[in-house]
């Protein structure tokens, strides 16, 4: 989805020198390359359901922009008509087909995009509609060209059924959204012959008139053939290639150290599939979590929050830092959220005996009344022995961090050092809010607590994954292989990286492994 990018900065370089430095003075006001297109203007606008302040962190969370747009934004237009020129491949259901589901009507009542009756189309929860802002030293420009991109909330903004009612969840895993599945079907449909100008042009206007708007103009159709001949230029550099010789991620999962490996940092392919779960959002700062991400790579706060932006499409000279940095002081004090459930079988206080016997010496304890964690000696430190897939600590190497230092130091994204290969294992952190991140281990390969606390030969072998079905009794995501189909999928623990072997602690008794249950459901 590397969109633009070549042509948009050769552009804004030709304006920066034909028009901000005119008689050899810097003009301050922020310079703007707008194509000046009336389809532009026929992009329905957010209606509010609240009023809000941009200094309002859970609507910067949730709706402001990251900068992925850089090189995997997606022309609105062009985002529009895709799923009408490629319905088969989307089974007639649009981007629901990746998990992409509707907002809730929290901020508004339509998101960016909806037609006036609000039934035609709607903007899918964790993305963004934005122009795109360059900022490199002393200057600042924009292009004018609405483009869909992904935010922090797109992984971050989980889904669960209390109920009857679906609640969303802030720094929660969205563990319905297939994000690799999403990007693979915009690299390969472009290459695809049916996405052509002419066809692009005729579904356009066809989406126009249904809305009752406007036909394209002369200007409007003139851009559109040359934003498809460059998408299609673009796509033929095979960036994204690598994912076809791994597993499938499947909802919930992204491998984006891979990503930045091989498609910014261009390192050769090494052949691990480092493929994670989407990480929990809450309780982040040093005081709980010293280092950050699963193998423990950075201690650095700008290294965690921009790196993550680098990870899915963004550019150092379109980070929206100050919004970014907003977003990772929220998360920094973020609370995890409430077992919603209601009373379950077990005993908490007699959980808490066994979990200091068992878990205390890697995971610490964390008091959820205080939002404090007692560590132990052996707390945040890499646990080799552990046993569980090795992909992810194969896969980022001291010399991988290495060349990670020198891209953000270079770019003024994050201090040299900031990151450090992997320690040959991974963090044992604390485990607030553990209901709320099913599955479980660092790839998401073992679907609920019960499973865990079991013996690794009794684990499910292959389960569904992508539900928003929730298992109380069993603490996890209902798992059932009836019925897995999409936007869900059949995970495998037998494919390289999906591994569901290791972490075997086991309680004594059936007894035991219910209240320790009840006591991890309690943080």
């Amino acid at each position: 989805m590397r969109v633009l990018l070549p042509a948009v900065v050769l552009f804004a370089l030709l304006l920066f020198v034909g028009t901000v430095l005119k008689g050899g003075r810097l003009y301050c006001e922020e310079p703007a390359i707008d194509l000046h297109l009336p389809s532009e203007d026929a992009i329905s606008k957010d209606q509010p359901a609240r009023s809000w302040k941009d200094d309002d962190q859970i609507w910067r969370f949730r709706y402001a922009p990251t900068g992925t747009e850089g090189r995997a934004g997606i022309p609105y237009w062009i985002f529009r008509v895709m799923p009408r020129i490629f319905a088969d491949k989307l089974g007639g259901r649009g981007y629901a087909w990746f998990g992409f589901h509707d907002d809730d009507q929290s901020y508004y009542t339509h998101r960016a995009g909806d037609s006036a009756d609000g039934k035609s189309f709607k903007m899918p929860r964790g993305t963004v509609l934005v122009d795109t802002d360059f900022e490199v030293p002393l200057f600042h420009f924009k292009l004018v060209l609405k483009r869909v991109a992904l935010n922090c909330s797109a992984c971050h903004r989980g889904e669960v059924m209390v109920g009857s009612k679906r609640v969303l969840v802030d720094g929660m895993p969205n563990g319905v959204a297939d994000l690799q599945g999403f990007k693979r079907f915009f690299q390969r449909q472009i290459e695809d012959d049916a996405f052509n100008a002419p066809r692009v042009l005729q579904e356009i206007d066809a989406v126009l008139a249904e809305e009752g708007k406007p036909a394209l103009t002369a200007r409007d159709r003139d851009a559109y053939q040359a934003i498809v001949w460059i998408m299609k230029k673009l796509s033929s550099d095979n960036a994204g290639k690598w994912m076809d010789a791994r597993p499938e991620n499947g909802p919930g999962r992204i491998d984006p150290f891979n990503a930045v490996k091989f498609e910014v940092l261009k390192v050769p392919d090494d052949g691990t599939a480092a493929t994670l779960d989407f990480p929990s959002l809450w309780n982040q700062r040093k005081e709980i979590r010293q280092w950050h991400h699963y193998d423990g790579n950075t201690e650095d706060s700008s290294a965690r929050n921009y790196g993550s932006v680098v990870g899915v499409g963004g550019m150092s000279v379109t980070i929206h830092k100050q919004s970014v940095d907003q977003v990772g002081n929220w998360i920094d004090g973020l609370e995890p959220p409430d077992w919603p459930f209601g009373a379950q079988r077990g005993d908490v206080a007699k959980g808490q005996a066994i979990f200091d016997k068992m878990c205390f010496g890697c995971h610490g304890r964390y008091d959820p009344k205080t939002r404090t964690v007692v560590k132990s000696d052996g707390y945040q430190e890499p646990h080799p022995n552990v046993g569980t897939d090795p992909e992810r600590y194969k896969a980022f190497p001291a010399q991988a961090a290495a060349l990670l230092n020198d891209f953000g130091e270079r770019r003024q994204l994050w201090p040299a050092g900031a990151f450090r290969g992997a320690q040959d294992g991974y963090i044992s952190g604390p485990l607030d809010g553990l209901w709320a991140r099913a599955p479980y281990l660092h790839n998401g390969s073992v679907p609920t607590l019960d499973d865990l606390l079991r013996p690794p030969s009794e684990r499910p072998k292959r389960f569904c994954r992508g539900s928003n079905e929730y298992d109380p009794v069993k603490v996890g995501f209902v798992s059932k292989l009836d019925g897995c189909a999409r936007p869900m999928m059949v995970y495998d623990t037998a494919l390289k990286g999906n591994s569901n072997a290791g972490h075997a602690f086991v309680p004594a008794s059936a007894s035991d492994r219910e209240n320790l249950i009840a006591y991890l459901r309690s943080l």
